[in-house]
């Protein structure tokens, strides 16, 4: 297991598979290749999660908050062409005055299957706790399939916890309006993507926009 001492950006290659996070540390990871399974907490640690998964894999991510008074928000965006990812990612908050926000965007195209299990779970005899979970699946095309149901599983009452799935195409007024401001129709639908990747990734940008600016365009080559 790999403890995290230092407060930065941490990318795909300086990850294994268990990841704890040390007191008070500010961490923000970047994860594409699929190497990280699990991450464990001890006190006043904060943690930003972002991953990108665009090929046929299965991925099984853990995120275990079992100290005290910890911060947790995992992102991610799921895409591919013509494969299948399946992904499984639990959120589980399992000490007094956390925090986790889990909020997961697939890109669904034409070819593109996606199976996602995403679940957050409060465990019992824990106070004072905050867990959310969202799901996104924007569909670009009509003949993907998405499958995913967002769990939330609840044991304690001192909490606040929500969580949400969401499945759109790009919506037409939205396009039509952007059309109608002199965008042709790819370069409107490329602005919108735009905006959920700044969404998701928002963090990375604030911390390395060169960096950044790569991502967004390999997402972008990915899905045009």
């Amino acid at each position: 297991m790999k403890t995290l001492t230092e407060s930065r950006l941490y990318l795909s290659n300086e990850l294994e598979i268990n990841i704890h996070l040390a007191d008070g540390v500010e961490v923000l990871i970047f994860d594409e290749k699929n190497i990280l399974e699990k991450v464990t907490f001890w006190v006043w640690a904060k943690l930003t999660y972002c991953g990108y998964f665009s090929e046929e894999d299965i991925l099984k991510k853990h995120f275990l908050i079992n100290g005290g008074e910890n911060s947790c928000e995992i992102y991610a965006i799921l895409s591919s062409r013509g494969e299948k990812i399946k992904a499984q990612i639990y959120g589980e908050l399992a000490s007094s005055y956390s925090y986790l926000d889990m909020h997961i965007v697939s890109f669904v195209s034409d070819l593109w299957d996606i199976d996602l299990d995403g679940a957050v779970e409060i465990t019992s005899w824990v106070e004072k706790v905050e867990g959310y979970l969202s799901e996104e699946n924007i569909f670009l095309g009509s003949t993907g399939k998405v499958r995913g149901i967002p769990t939330l599983k609840v044991h304690s009452n001192d909490v606040k916890a929500a969580h949400a799935c969401n499945m759109q195409r790009i919506p037409d007024e939205t396009l039509y309006y952007l059309r109608s401001r002199g965008l042709p129709k790819e370069d409107a639908t490329v602005l919108l993507l735009q905006s959920y990747i700044a969404k998701i990734f928002g963090k990375i940008r604030e911390n390395n926009e060169d960096m950044y600016n790569e991502l967004e365009e390999k997402i972008l080559a990915k899905l045009r």
